[in-house]
């Protein structure tokens, strides 16, 4: 009896010692101040929600030791919590997953693929009205020059190539491909001008040096020339500015938060869930410290973007103004008919010029003869062209809407952390901030909210301190975004004031393969520099600011070739040849033939054309 009586007096000594030290084994709550902690609606949320194993998720409230964030805050002196040390490091791995999901979703989706979808939808575009161009080129040039076009046709094509490479490379200048076009065009003239006689490479590289100074197109290639630059300039630097900063906008994703920023994130939508408030959402206040803090580095970009957006919005007045680009590939045919025509009727005195200049050529089988042509007419393409225009193009619609997109996005760095905590749905409206989570428990939050954004405003942040010493180490990436921003700024105003760019581009060197496409055929043109060409020529005295369109005014009178009566070309006098050629077999033809004749010479030679290329 007496061994029975101990044994039950330290039964209940033991079981009083355990119950004492275990005093929420058998309970679902403990008594709080102000209420009681519960824990049974914490599992099934974070098993649906949040994605947790419900094995780890404790169902009674469990002591708080070992806690670094989601610490209690022991006002009614019990240490407890509904989270497992293992608990709130899976609670922090899910803050930062759902912050870093929602800014690349943000990022991603609402600036991004928009910029991304507009750079696409304009290349789209350009490249359609260059091809449709190049097309209404070669239709009107076969139907005015006829077979004289088809056997040089290649000099044009290779035009539109360069204008096409600039664009998707922006490796060339276009001066340049602008001289080389109108030298090897020259040439070809001249050849076929003088088709009576022989010209060997030697004496074909004369000719090309005499280019400069005889400006056998008049003042069409200067023109022509700024014109294109230009407008292409400004057209290419409006493109790549999307592709840019869509650039700029994805590589901030790479940008990461300060360190401190997770143990932010996760006291604001975590650790409401260790003190049972599964349904309690974080205070205005909190949430704003929070994401300005963790988004520090991001918001240090908004000047260099708001440069951008400014930069954009002039390039984009250029566009739809001076430098409007449908102003000078539309026409384009109209205006090389043009300088085609300037040397028409000039190509007498031209070649007797260059007779002179470079000696007497070798006459060769065939002689001036009659050319008979057809009568063709521009003067309708010209009084279309002059009609005054009532609604915005298609081109002009989507420059306009791309750059209200653009300018949309003004401040968008520094905004960005408002726009997160307005996107997130653990956080409460600004009318119910009495009744919110602050960090610690439901009530008001009492902090100061930082009013500025940017790494030094984190200064005095409660929730976020970023240091000088760790923004140093971070803002390696920022600082390579921020110098994108700077470059691209600094290429749309040389673009607006229609100066070359250097577009640095990761492709071959492309100016080889234009330098090429420019050599020549070896139908004549001979080994010289051909590219000496007019590349010296004068832009200073053109009006920068004007719409390319004044020179354009003679063509609404309407060009109009005529039968023409046997012409001859001047013999050519002077000095001896530079090159082999034969002497001089008949005195010089007095230019007196009428300016008509000269004028419209060219633009016929359908059945001549063909067989003079035949013979060499």
């Amino acid at each position: 009896m007496e061994c029975l009586v101990r044994w039950t007096v330290f039964s209940m000594v033991v079981l009083l010692r355990y119950t004492s030290a275990n005093p929420i084994t058998n309970t679902t709550t403990l008594p709080l101040k102000g209420g009681t902690l519960h824990c049974s609606n914490v599992r099934p949320m974070l098993s649906t929600e949040k994605g947790f194993g419900s094995e780890t998720i404790p169902r009674d409230p469990v002591p708080a030791n070992g806690l670094k964030v989601c610490i209690p805050s022991n006002d009614d002196g019990l240490n407890v919590s509904c989270c497992t040390t293992n608990m709130e490091t899976m609670l922090a791995t899910k803050a930062r997953q759902d912050f870093d999901q929602k800014l690349q979703a943000t990022l991603n989706n609402h600036l991004a693929s928009i910029l991304k979808g507009k750079s696409k939808k304009f290349n789209e575009f350009f490249s359609e009205m260059l091809t449709k161009s190049r097309k209404e080129f070669d239709e009107m040039f076969k139907r005015t020059y006829g077979q004289i076009y088809e056997n040089n046709k290649d000099v044009f094509y290779e035009l539109f190539e360069a204008l096409s490479l600039y664009f998707e490379k922006g490796k060339i200048r276009l001066d340049k491909s602008l001289d080389n076009f109108f030298n090897n065009l020259y040439q070809k003239m001249f050849l076929v001008l003088n088709s009576q006689y022989r010209f060997d490479d030697k004496y074909m590289a004369c000719v090309s040096n005499q280019m400069n100074g005889l400006q056998p197109f008049g003042d069409s290639p200067i023109k022509l020339s700024l014109q294109v630059k230009r407008s292409f300039i400004a057209t290419r630097a409006f493109g790549q500015a999307l592709n840019i900063a869509e650039e700029v906008v994805t590589s901030m994703l790479n940008v990461p938060p300060p360190t401190v920023c997770s143990h932010a994130l996760t006291k604001m939508s975590g650790c409401n869930v260790c003190q049972g408030r599964v349904n309690l959402k974080a205070c205005p206040g909190l949430c704003g410290n929070v994401m300005k803090g963790c988004l520090a580095y991001h918001s240090e970009l908004d000047t260099e973007w708001n440069s951008f957006v400014d930069a954009f919005g002039k390039i984009t007045e250029r566009l739809l103004g001076p430098f409007s680009i449908e102003a000078v590939v539309e026409p384009i045919n109209i205006k090389i008919s043009e300088a085609v025509m300037n040397f028409q009727e000039t190509s007498a005195q031209v070649s007797e010029k260059v007779f002179g200049s470079c000696g007497k050529p070798r006459l060769g089988a065939r002689s001036a003869q009659e050319i008979n042509y057809e009568t063709i007419s521009f003067g309708s393409r010209s009084k279309a062209r002059n009609q005054p225009k009532i609604n915005q193009t298609p081109l002009e619609k989507l420059i306009n809407e791309t750059n209200a997109v653009v300018r949309a996005t003004k401040n968008y760095w520094s905004l960005l952390p408002e726009k997160m905590c307005l996107d997130i749905e653990e956080t409460v409206s600004s009318q119910q901030e009495n009744n919110c989570w602050n960090g610690k428990s439901r009530n008001r939050y009492t902090e100061v909210v930082v009013a500025g954004t940017g790494i030094a405003a984190q200064a005095d942040n409660p929730e976020v301190k970023v240091t000088p010493a760790e923004s140093s180490r971070q803002t390696g990436k920022l600082s390579e975004q921020m110098y994108k921003l700077r470059m691209l700024v600094s290429k749309l105003r040389n673009a607006q004031n229609g100066q070359d760019i250097d577009w640095n581009d990761d492709e071959s060197d492309d100016e080889d393969n234009v330098d090429n496409v420019y050599r020549g055929d070896g139908s004549g043109s001979g080994d010289g520099d051909i590219s000496s060409g007019i590349s010296q020529h004068p832009h200073g005295p053109i009006d920068q600011e004007g719409s390319g369109g004044d020179d354009d005014e003679d063509i609404s009178r309407g060009h109009q070739f005529t039968k023409s009566p046997t012409m001859h070309q001047p013999v050519p006098t002077g000095r001896s040849p530079t090159s082999s050629a034969a002497p001089p077999t008949a005195a010089a033809t007095k230019a007196s033939v009428t300016k008509a004749v000269v004028t419209y010479l060219f633009p016929i030679v359908v059945v001549w054309l063909g067989g003079m290329f035949s013979d060499w």
